[in-house]
């Protein structure tokens, strides 16, 4: 019997999950451009993201070999063309490519460096050796059945210099996590009428988290929504990689960025008062957060094969 992770069905769940996510990019892309720039001023990116992925990019030197893994309608690859690196991007949707070489074309004059798209499915990706200076993927690990292939594959095109950026969800959303998120939706004016959640929680009573629950996950959103979830990469990239360094958090405040219906100017301050408790509270060890940053350099692989062996 085959222990491979795809089955039959497998080809048609992921001709779905490209068409999925075209149809958000193309979505996406006719609010804001699909650009780093642009995107780094929505709340849960300036909240959230913002320190992390600049960090990556002021890493970036000109000239660098860059590859954006997941990278749906690019806004990293332009990202990290401004920056003057050589980028491929690579995603499963054939919309969201659409979307990203049209966008790309219309600022490529601008970059540095240059980017260039690719269609592929991750789960059977094939790399070549040692190629990147730099490897991000962000928000893609959790979509995947074969983290192990990917991982080796990730590990095998880095340069023996080069570096792994990931920003992902690592396991399930926390219990405390979820109740947080409940108590904050319920009393802060969000995109559901307060009428909505009364009645809401009197019909689900203490089920009521573990609905906020699956919409955290984003439970059915996608064929392949969540089918990392039971793999641990974070232990897998840990195996091959030196971890340079890894932060939790932002889980919380990442969703209700997205639920809240307040004027920026409320909003802004209220998000960072939210995101400096929930950074406490992981401090204190009475908060776990499945988001995770992290930045990683390659082993020698003489050394990830006698890890394997010994384990």
């Amino acid at each position: 019997m085959s222990n491979s992770p795809i089955d039959g069905n497998y080809h048609d769940r992921l001709r779905q999950e490209g068409e999925i996510w075209g149809k958000v990019a193309e979505a996406m892309a006719a609010q804001d451009a699909p650009d780093w720039q642009v995107q780094r001023q929505a709340l849960h990116n300036l909240i959230v993201h913002a320190r992390h992925v600049d960090a990556m990019l002021e890493a970036v030197q000109p000239g660098m070999q860059a590859l954006d893994l997941g990278c749906g309608a690019g806004e990293l690859t332009v990202a990290l063309a401004r920056r003057g690196a050589h980028v491929l991007g690579i995603d499963i949707s054939a919309r969201a490519l659409e979307v990203a070489r049209g966008y790309y074309a219309s600022v490529q004059s601008q970059l540095v460096g240059t980017a260039s798209y690719e269609q592929a499915d991750l789960n059977t990706l094939s790399l070549p050796t040692a190629r990147y200076d730099r490897i991000v993927i962000k928000g893609a690990l959790h979509h995947l059945v074969d983290l192990p292939h990917l991982v080796g594959q990730m590990r095998q095109a880095l340069r023996p210099d080069g570096l792994l950026w990931v920003q992902d969800s690592h396991g399930d959303e926390s219990r405390a996590g979820v109740l947080m998120a409940s108590v904050l939706m319920f009393v802060l004016p969000t995109h559901v009428s307060y009428g909505d959640k009364v009645r809401g929680l009197l019909r689900f009573g203490l089920r009521a988290p573990s609905r906020i629950k699956l919409s955290m996950e984003a439970e059915g959103l996608s064929p392949f929504e969540g089918a990392g979830r039971d793999q641990d990469w974070l232990a897998l990239i840990q195996q091959a990689f030196d971890v340079i360094d890894l932060e939790r958090g932002g889980t919380v405040t990442g969703y209700l960025a997205h639920q809240l219906r307040l004027p920026r100017s409320l909003a802004l301050p209220l998000l960072r008062l939210i995101y400096g408790l929930e950074r406490l509270l992981l401090r204190l060890g009475l908060l776990r957060s499945s988001g995770v940053v992290l930045l990683a350099r390659s082993r020698p692989r003489e050394l990830v094969e006698a890890q394997s062996v010994t384990s």
